[in-house]
């Protein structure tokens, strides 16, 4: 057996036979630290490891060779030559040399300041710092052995100690979480804890372990322990660090929570991780819908999206009632979304962590038809959209008859042109294209774009008996026409300024014949609503050039008709 799993063994025996709660001792023994193992009040606590003597333990942490007699009557050592592996052994702090430590911020993402002036990614913390998120704020901070801080939004924390023992580099830090809560996660490297506390107004958490959260809101004070064992103690109203009955040991799988006056709720176990259901792989998009199945006793769901598979480096956090929530933001990479239950007294338990890969290049075109809400006339559909630079080599277009795209009737056709055509029945649907890049690689999808195919416009013929009026016939429609037509009469093929603009229920009309010269006429079926509002200019049909003639009359005013036809006036 090594030096160092034997000095876990020893400590986590002794862990065991000081914790009050068995439940809780049975989960938190095997993240028991041999070595440095944080502190207890004004004292460091160090598990001894075989080959461990006081005159070598006061040489590595105290500021002077004959600290060990101290450590010896202190700890009531009877061989200072002989530990037993696995004691715990008090170093007052005091007697522990410090230098300034180090703090950085790894991660930031919207409204975060730092003394109230805006902080950056990349920028050094000193000691006194006050650091705020806004409601759209998520920050990591890095301290010189890798420990990590995460702020969630609408957070505040002020840096009460930032030093490092001066002979072992291990850190000295002492947190205040004044509102919003905070993520720690503790000398992840394994070269044990010097003092982490994060203090809320009600209660002070020193670490034992690895990673563990707290909060603070009108709700009170929460601790939740993922790794590792931490100390838990209440704060009077006074500030003071409540005595015997106001602490616990608090180990992983279990959270505890503090009323005012500082008084602890006994340690209750955490709800488990949900069950997720898996992402697409890759995501082809900045949103993304997630599910899991449901946890018995849960009020609601954290799902925290993050640049680590460790999650300290937030993108975003939201909290939600129900088992699905939208992943809305994202950017191009490899991401991790994690979620956990929200339980009793709203302690959050630990996290389900997937990881899944969005692709948001090549971008998708612009699409320029058929447009959102267009009528297309006719069931031959013609599809376009703008030429994208950067690498392109062709193009997916995909129809479904639901935004959803379940209901595929044309399945994602390939073009390496700007459009493309398609016949389509009746009625309404979506469409949507893509980019591939040169390697034939998707990017993500347009927004999905509905449309309706409408039966063609009616195509108009004209009957001229010569006398004062022209009728204007088309085809019937069955229920299509119940609505109407609109029938126009210009002088030119563009329709600026119509003659005539009328409207019918039925399939004719007769229309007051003009003077002698060429015309247009049109004809579109009218929509629900009725009248010329109802009518775009796609509902029409193509012109038709016709040409009207004045004729001779006779006495009666009829036109006067010879063997080969009416007779034109002038002839």
């Amino acid at each position: 057996m090594s030096r160092r799993s034997e000095g876990v063994r020893a400590g986590a025996r002794l862990a065991l036979a000081a914790c009050g709660v068995a439940a809780l001792c049975a989960v938190a023994v095997t993240r028991v630290w041999a070595g440095p193992a944080g502190t207890e009040g004004e004292d460091f606590i160090y598990l001894v490891e075989r080959g461990d003597t006081l005159i070598g333990l006061a040489d590595r942490y105290m500021t002077r060779l004959d600290g060990w007699r101290m450590l010896q009557q202190l700890n009531r050592v009877g061989d200072p030559y002989r530990l037993q592996p696995g004691t715990r052994l008090r170093i007052p702090l005091k007697y522990i040399a410090e230098q300034a430590g180090s703090a950085r911020a790894v991660a930031v993402h919207g409204d975060v300041r730092a003394d109230g002036a805006p902080l950056r990614a990349g920028t050094q913390l000193a000691e006194a710092a006050r650091i705020e998120t806004g409601v759209d704020g998520l920050v990591t901070i890095e301290l010189s052995d890798r420990s990590r801080l995460t702020l969630p939004p609408s957070s505040a924390v002020q840096v009460r100690r930032l030093r490092a023992f001066a002979k072992t580099g291990l850190t000295d830090s002492m947190l205040e979480v004044g509102r919003g809560g905070a993520e720690a996660q503790v000398a992840p490297g394994g070269t044990g804890v010097g003092r982490f506390e994060m203090r809320t107004p009600m209660m002070v958490t020193g670490v034992r372990g690895t990673r563990y959260r707290v909060a603070a809101d009108d709700a009170g004070n929460r601790s939740e322990v993922l790794q590792g064992i931490v100390g838990v103690a209440g704060i009077t109203g006074a500030g003071k660090v409540g005595k015997a009955g106001a602490a616990a040991r608090v180990g992983a799988g279990y959270g505890v929570s503090a009323s005012g006056g500082g008084k602890l709720a006994a340690p209750v176990p955490l709800p488990p991780p949900p069950q997720l259901g898996a992402l697409p792989q890759p995501v082809l998009g900045a949103t993304a819908p997630l599910q899991w199945q449901p946890v018995a006793g849960a009020s609601g769901y954290r799902v925290v999206v993050s640049r680590d598979a460790e999650q300290t480096e937030w993108l975003s956090t939201q909290r939600v009632a129900g088992q699905q929530a939208t992943l809305a933001d994202l950017p191009e990479g490899v991401l991790y979304v994690g979620v956990s239950a929200i339980g009793a007294q709203r302690l959050t338990g630990p996290a389900s962590v997937q990881r899944f890969v969005v692709r948001l290049t090549p971008p998708a075109p612009f699409m320029l038809r058929p447009g959102k809400d267009s009528s297309q006339y006719g069931q031959q559909v013609g599809f376009a959209w703008a030429h994208v630079d950067g690498g392109v080599r062709a193009y997916e277009y995909e129809v479904a008859g639901d935004s959803d795209f379940r209901d595929a009737a044309v399945q994602p056709l390939r073009s390496e042109q700007t459009e493309a055509g398609r016949e389509l029945a009746l009625g309404r649907w979506w469409w949507r294209v893509r980019s591939l890049d040169a390697a034939g690689q998707p990017g993500p999808w347009s927004e999905s774009v509905p449309f309706t195919v409408e039966p063609p416009p009616p195509q108009p013929s004209l009957a001229d008996d010569g006398g004062d009026t022209l009728r204007i016939r088309w085809p019937a429609a069955g229920a299509a026409a119940a609505a109407g037509y609109r029938v126009q009469l210009a002088d030119e093929a563009r329709f600026t300024h119509p003659l005539v603009d009328a409207h019918t229920e039925t399939n004719e009309v007769a229309l007051p014949r003009p003077g002698s010269g060429f015309y247009y006429v049109r004809v579109a079926r009218e929509g629900k609503g009725g009248g010329k509002a109802a009518v775009s200019e796609a509902a029409f049909s193509a012109p038709q050039r016709i040409e009207v003639v004045q004729y001779l009359r006779d006495g009666t005013g009829q036109p006067v008709a010879s063997a080969g036809g009416m007779i034109r006036r002038g002839q």
